[in-house]
């Protein structure tokens, strides 16, 4: 029999993704977001015979007062947090959007504020990681087990895009709340075990919490699971991308009034493990630490 016949059409619809050109995309949006670089001085006025335009957003930027334009420390604290929420970036390319951006407000002039060499760039990456960004736990039998069931060649960002799109696209009659109703039934279906056609992964805010799971008499249960891995995985993920168990409530109280009036399953959704759901195939790209798992039963003799 054909799996995908179980589908049901909630989960359909939520597991139907346009496809995105990634590649192509994100090198066209990186490009867009580094040519950003405020004003910091009036321009000089064209000269005689010049060719250039000068746009409404020209001559509203060099009315700008000196004192009123950006200081450099706001636009790299900016410029991180565009990367931590708008391309999902890790840590690592955090920190290189960080560089990169103080690199640029170094060639400013210093005659409006203070220079850019004064930037703590230490100070802004430890701000945005801890407001921007949530450290998880996994357990692993492999490096590689971290792949969704569903839509695993769709990343954080492509899903970040997708749900951005339904928003501008539906705003303002409906801000994509079809959509984030199904996301929220398949997370509340994958956090209750039925995770087969489900685009999320599963994370724990302490991975010592699985140990106290009700469901140990479930050989594929979370307690089961934290006794019998070879590895503990640490994440850190942006926060845009993942879903908490009290935020899958809220979206399902707030979006089955009208058309489920029995709630009764939504409380059934597990809130006492901690789990945090990642939405996107791309979560190996997070990783920032592993151990083998040092819960692990020994293994019986016999």
């Amino acid at each position: 029999m054909d799996p995908s016949n179980n589908i049901n059409p909630s989960a359909a619809r939520t597991c139907f993704v346009e496809p995105q050109h990634e590649e192509a995309g994100q090198a066209d949006f990186q490009q867009q977001l580094g040519q950003i670089e405020p004003i910091h001085q009036t321009a000089a006025p064209l000269e005689a015979g010049s060719s250039g335009i000068v746009t409404d957003g020209n001559k509203r930027a060099r009315a700008i007062q000196g004192s009123e334009r950006c200081a450099a420390e706001s636009f790299v604290r900016t410029r991180a947090q565009l990367a931590a929420t708008l391309t999902c970036a890790n840590v690592g390319a955090l920190g290189r959007e960080i560089e990169l951006a103080a690199q640029q407000a170094a060639k400013w002039p210093t005659t409006t504020g203070p220079s850019a060499g004064s930037v703590d760039r230490s100070r802004i990456f430890d701000d945005r990681v801890a407001s921007s960004y949530a450290q998880l736990q996994r357990f692993q039998d492999d490096a590689a087990h971290c792949k969704p069931h569903a839509l695993e060649h769709q990343s954080a960002t492509d899903h970040l895009r997708f749900m951005a799109s339904l928003r501008y696209e539906h705003a303002p009659w409906n801000i994509w709340g079809g959509q984030r109703l199904d996301l929220g039934r398949t997370a509340a279906g994958h956090m209750r075990g039925d995770t087969n056609f489900s685009p999320f992964v599963s994370l724990s805010e302490d991975a010592s919490r699985l140990l106290l799971s009700p469901d140990d008499a479930n050989e594929y249960g979370a307690k089961a699971i934290a006794e019998n891995a070879n590895e503990l995985h640490t994440y850190t993920v942006p926060r845009a991308a993942t879903w908490t168990s009290e935020q899958i409530v809220e979206i399902l109280e707030d979006g089955t009034e009208n058309d489920e009036p029995d709630l009764a399953w939504v409380s059934d959704t597990p809130i006492e493990e901690r789990e945090v759901l990642f939405l996107g195939g791309n979560l190996d790209d997070y990783r920032t630490a592993s151990e083998p798992n040092p819960y692990k039963k020994p293994e019986t003799e016999g």
